[in-house]
């Protein structure tokens, strides 16, 4: 059953130069259910243990088969330890080997024994067989030459020597001879004999070789991780309260401290005046005043002071002078005090007795020059009224003055044209520390005075003027405190963070019996807790592959890209110094995001508490 499930396989033949993400993606992309991976003859990724649990891991992580097809030693003690099976065709069915498996191998490199030591390879084993060959035909040549080629050898061997020192015996020659025959054919002493000073320098430039190696493979490798993360955007709105006393804050539960801030300035502000003003003559003129006495002992009398008012036809005119009218009741002299003595009706009338009086119109103006009128004229008196001559002299002449409108119009620009830059000014003496209730901004306007004064007169070639002192005054909070709030409002895991919070603001500010009370609301961006310093410590030492999947399981990292600065460079280097990393922060809509890092007060305190346990191993 497992031979059949293994022969539907997909196998997948590994390239020289694929590194452990080109064959992890490999197997993910992979149909089948068993995956053959077939690794070529110099594959240095599979000589990792890192890697090899890597693939294990990915066949895991895709539900798959990984089977290795290969008989090198090395991969298969590998694979046994992370239990991974391993065939040696893709014809037999895969077995997981046991770590203490033995593989034997044939190699075209043999072993050579001799009786007096090894030969390790097969070229000296060669040149070993050529030395014997070269000595046998020394002996047999030596043997089977006569005496006199003997002779010879023996004064060849002779020349140098001491007259009067003994030949040496036939035997030691032969054995001389076969020495100096073998040592003339080391190629190798021979040639360095003869070349010293390829030799010198050919070690310096080994040196320098192994030198630049040491730089390339030990110093010089780096790395540049370009981390992309995608932030996560969050809304914030929760009801909290305020108060004036600063014993009574408690921004834990969000209650906050409110300070007011004030700035005074002197205001002064152009207007135009609308007032209009007639400053022509008055008309004046005369009005007959009348009254009907009873007939009686009593008599009567009647007084008309000077300003009382005589109205006709909406035309106000009042009294320049005083007049009495009055009748003494005397019957003697009813025919020498009553206008009327003689008609028939004085008995029921009364006595009539008149007067006049001077009168002017309350305004200038032309429309007050009106005719004689019998009738219509009215009085506050409670005497009769007309006039028998017409009312003269009134004329026109209209001015500009200022009212009392224009003031307070002007006042209203005054207040309005300067409250946006004296919160600002309010704004940069409190700093960015503090937090300003918009809703509460208040300016007021005083010592207000205007040039010309009301109802005066404006020249055609002035214009008038308002000068007042305001005071505005706004109310405000910590933000620091406020910032602290939300992030522990916020509830955020231990490897996530804020990265940016818009600027809070509080919402629906309203004073009660108890204090003030609002809705605090914002919106923040969260992401994975990463700075360049945590992705250096995380990921040092490790093989490229393994860090960039570290690296990429990390929630709300969605790219990782690890350039090395060599291609032979396949890990992380050790040293910090060595890495650079890049964090490209965005929000949901790809624009760039700048890490605030703003933490809740828990994770301050576990923050304050690693730093001191670190001073305190560094002390």
């Amino acid at each position: 059953m497992c031979y059949i499930l293994y022969m539907n396989k997909d196998v997948i033949y590994i390239e020289p130069e694929d590194d452990i993400t080109d064959i992890i993606t490999k197997i993910e992309k992979s149909k089948e259910k068993i995956v053959a991976l077939v690794p070529p003859k110099k594959a240095g990724v599979f000589r990792s243990v890192v890697n090899i649990k890597l693939i294990h891991k990915a066949g895991k992580t895709a539900e798959k088969t990984i089977v290795l097809v290969t008989t090198d030693p090395s991969i298969i003690k590998l694979a046994a330890s992370s239990k991974l099976p391993v065939t040696s065709d893709l014809q037999t069915p895969p077995v997981i080997p046991k770590e203490d498996t033995e593989i034997e191998t044939t190699s075209k490199e043999e072993l050579v024994e001799e009786s007096d030591g090894t030969v390790e390879t097969e070229e000296d084993a060669e040149e070993l067989e050529d030395e014997n060959k070269e000595t046998k035909k020394i002996d047999s040549k030596e043997t089977d030459d006569d005496d006199e080629k003997e002779e010879d050898e023996e004064d060849e061997d002779n020349e140098g020597e001491p007259e009067d020192e003994a030949p040496l015996p036939k035997k030691n020659k032969l054995k001389e001879a076969k020495k100096k025959k073998v040592s003339s054919n080391n190629v190798v002493l021979k040639w360095f004999a003869d070349h010293k000073k390829l030799v010198i320098f050919s070690g310096i430039g080994i040196l320098l070789l192994i030198i630049i190696l040491i730089w390339a493979l030990v110093l010089a490798p780096s790395v540049t991780v370009n981390v992309g993360i995608r932030t996560s955007s969050n809304n914030f709105s929760e009801a909290v309260t305020f108060t004036t006393t600063l014993s009574e804050e408690d921004s834990s539960i969000g209650k906050f401290y409110l300070e007011e801030k004030k700035i005074e300035s002197t205001e002064e502000v152009e207007f135009e005046a609308t007032g209009k003003k007639n400053v022509g003559k008055k008309a004046t003129g005369k009005v007959v005043i009348y009254n009907y006495f009873p007939i009686n002992e009593n008599g009567g009398k009647i007084s008309i002071n000077e300003g009382t008012a005589f109205t006709i036809n909406g035309l106000a005119y009042v009294a320049k002078e005083s007049k009495i009218l009055m009748w003494d009741g005397d019957l003697a002299t009813l025919a020498k005090d009553c206008e009327n003595f003689g008609e028939a009706s004085i008995r029921t009338s009364g006595c009539l007795v008149s007067g006049r009086v001077t009168v002017e119109a309350t305004e200038p103006g032309t429309k007050y020059n009106i005719a004689a009128a019998k009738s219509g004229w009215n009085t506050t008196a409670k005497i009769g009224v007309y006039s028998d001559s017409a009312m003269e002299g009134g004329t026109d002449e209209e001015i500009t003055i200022v009212q009392q409108s224009d003031i307070d119009t002007a006042k209203s620009k005054l207040a309005g044209s300067s409250l946006e830059e004296n919160k600002e000014k309010l704004l940069e003496q409190f700093g960015e520390d503090k937090m300003a209730i918009d809703s509460s901004l208040h300016q007021e306007v005083t010592n207000l005075e205007s040039t010309p004064k009301v109802g005066e007169e404006v020249k055609a070639d002035t214009k008038p003027v308002v000068k007042a002192t305001t005071t505005t005054s706004i109310l405000v909070i910590d933000k620091t405190k406020v910032k602290e709030y939300i992030a522990e409002k916020a509830s955020l895991k231990d490897d996530q963070e804020i990265y940016e919070m818009k600027d809070p603001f509080i919402e629906s500010f309203l004073k009660t019996d108890n204090g003030y009370n609002g809705k605090l609301k914002t919106s923040y961006l969260t992401g994975p807790k990463l700075t360049n310093s945590s992705v250096v410590e995380l990921i040092k030492g490790r093989g490229l592959g393994d860090a960039q999947h570290m690296l990429k399981d990390i929630d709300g990292v969605t790219e990782v890209k690890i350039d090395p600065s060599f291609p032979w460079v396949t890990s992380v280097p050790n040293d910090s110094n060595r890495i650079t990393v890049n964090l490209e922060i965005k929000d949901q809509s790809g624009n760039k995001v700048e890490q605030q890092g703003i933490t809740t007060n828990e994770q301050k305190s576990d923050e304050e508490q690693s730093s001191q346990e670190e001073n305190e191993k560094s002390e």
